[in-house]
């Protein structure tokens, strides 16, 4: 079986840390590269501060911390997470942010997705952010996305609340069972630690996590938690563990089936990527793109092409506000592998409408001459077919 011509972007999946943009390595394929803060030549960007809660529409109280994520330019950026009560605050342009889950997110610019800050002037870049729109994510939960300029003026602010719809019932949770039989001592320690959290305070947090699963060891929501501070640590190994320590706990929890697919895809392990997709997506943790993404990602690395493109047009169907655009470009080099070049040049000319990074759209675009000439070689040779 020929080697696919182009592989496929490595950007990993929601709750993020870096900015990921497009390079490529010497064997010419594409690979994603953490990008590190905005370049000292570009303008510098109006320093402000959101703040607000997530609060669930039936009145019931979150499971866990909820990632805080700014839409702009059909771009997703996680900025912050949540307290225990849902609370949460950010500065726009902030990298460092309120994040620190040591996950990346599969549909960031190198700018993170904020339109802001790449003009000498200074009101006009006030009034691109007002531009964005703000959502909470929670894996079993929809939200609503709140408008900023509809919440906010030029300084920032209270946006007040945003509301999180349960989704139906599923075989996985986001709520692990086995919460309710922790005891007080062991809850405390996981409210601590997420307030650390909060507060980067990662080296806290990491002892108020541990000390939770060590009054209660069969407490999977802490060790997630755990495992993300230590994803924030580049601790592999230990943060591996953690997870797995919590899908032990509460294999229904799905939490932990997206940190272990973080971890495979950033060691390209792409028939674990496979399995841990496929088990997100049977316990219905379908209603986030980027589950969809990875399973692509995957099959398109195994060169399973069939399961790819279906992978990636569901991916599609749930995302039709094309938060994560990566798909657009998956899915065209799917089709390219399958000799439909007319499909992949569609989608890879959607993927070029809503790329804003300049090496995501330099890449793009060598891909899309590359798809026109094989296209056009695939044409010749069957008009000599037929002499």
């Amino acid at each position: 079986m020929k080697k696919h011509l182009f592989a496929c972007t490595l950007i990993c999946l929601s709750l993020s840390t870096f900015a990921v943009a497009q390079t490529r390595d010497p064997n010419g394929a594409l690979t994603g590269v953490p990008m590190g803060s905005t370049p000292s030549s570009q303008p510098s960007s109006p320093s402000i501060l959101l703040s607000g809660k997530v609060v669930a529409d039936d009145g019931s109280q979150l499971p866990r911390a909820a990632a805080i994520q700014t839409i702009c330019k059909g771009q997703k950026r996680t900025v912050a997470h949540t307290d225990s009560r849902g609370r949460f605050s950010f500065t726009l342009g902030d990298n460092e942010g309120g994040m620190g889950a040591g996950f990346s997110d599969a549909s960031m610019s190198a700018n993170g997705g904020l339109p802001y800050g790449d003009t000498p002037n200074v009101e006009h870049n006030r009034r691109e952010w007002r531009a964005c729109g703000l959502q909470a994510e929670l894996p079993g939960y929809t939200s609503e996305i709140v408008e900023l300029i509809a919440r906010t003026d030029n300084r920032g602010g209270n946006i007040g609340s945003i509301a999180l719809h349960r989704i139906g019932p599923v075989e996985g949770n986001s709520i692990s069972a086995t919460s309710a039989a922790a005891p007080a001592e062991a809850r405390e320690a996981l409210e601590k630690g997420y307030e650390q959290v909060g507060k980067k305070k990662w080296d806290a947090a990491r002892e108020s996590f541990e000390r939770a699963v060590q009054i209660y060891p069969q407490y999977a929501v802490a060790w997630f938690e755990l495992g993300r501070v230590q994803m924030q640590k580049k601790d592999v190994a230990a943060a591996k563990h953690s997870f797995q320590q919590s899908l032990a706990s509460d294999s229904h929890f799905a939490s932990p089936y997206l940190g272990l697919t973080q971890i495979a895809v950033q060691e390209q392990r792409w028939q674990d990527i496979a399995d841990l997709t496929s088990k997100l997506i049977a316990l219905g943790s379908v209603n986030f793109p980027d589950v969809w993404y990875f399973s692509g990602v995957a099959n398109y690395n195994l060169m399973k092409f069939s399961a790819a493109e279906k992978s990636v047009r569901e991916g599609l169907r749930v995302d039709p506000d094309h938060h994560v655009p990566k798909l657009e470009y998956l899915l065209s080099v799917v089709l390219m592998e399958q000799h439909d070049y007319a499909g992949a040049r569609e989608h890879m000319q959607n993927y070029l409408h809503l790329a804003i990074n300049p090496r995501d759209v330099e890449g793009a675009q060598a891909t899309l001459a590359e798809i026109n000439r094989l296209s056009a070689s695939a044409t010749a040779s069957a008009g000599n077919g037929k002499n």
